[in-house]
């Protein structure tokens, strides 16, 4: 009767150990995820500045002292930025996601998935408006006859072909 008893508790206070050490990975988890979730947002946040960068470089101050191919290509660059950020998000609303599903927390794993496809079709979007800037750079150093910077142009749009081809 006594090993009975023994066993009883000994069972009874794995359960409650076991438990335990259930709820501290759940909460672990949904730290994690959150954090994930955290540093996603900054980034998301990073890449949209960049896209307004890009919209406004022939407001800029210093837009009068650089030529167009320069301007075109200024922008090209800043749409590749916020490419690199998006796709930065999305890797890490993907570990947000993950780690939300570890701590039972479903519609937030849902949600960040909803934004890891958003910023996914985002870089997309920034890539491809980043390889029609740079495109029009290299016509514009070609009527210039500056063959350096065409050649820096065209490579910025390789650049972008291969990281859409990644992205596929």
């Amino acid at each position: 009767m006594r090993n009975l008893l023994s066993v009883a508790v000994a069972v009874s206070l794995s359960c409650f150990f076991v438990g335990y050490g259930f709820a501290a990975q759940d909460s672990t988890s949904m730290q994690t995820a959150e954090r994930w979730d955290d540093i996603a947002t900054i980034r998301l946040e990073m890449a949209r500045d960049h896209e307004t960068q890009a919209e406004n470089v022939f407001q800029d101050k210093t837009a009068n002292s650089l030529d167009t191919g320069d301007l075109l290509d200024r922008a090209g660059d800043e749409k590749f930025l916020a490419a690199e950020n998006y796709l930065m998000a999305s890797q890490q609303w993907d570990k947000a996601a993950r780690a939300y599903l570890a701590a039972g927390a479903s519609t937030e794993a849902r949600k960040a998935r909803e934004n890891l496809g958003f910023t996914q079709a985002s870089a997309k979007r920034s890539l491809s408006d980043g390889i029609v800037f740079h495109m029009k750079a290299k016509e514009q150093f070609e009527l210039s006859k500056n063959l350096g910077k065409k050649t820096i142009a065209l490579d910025k749009v390789a650049r972008n072909l291969e990281r859409l081809m990644e992205m596929k």
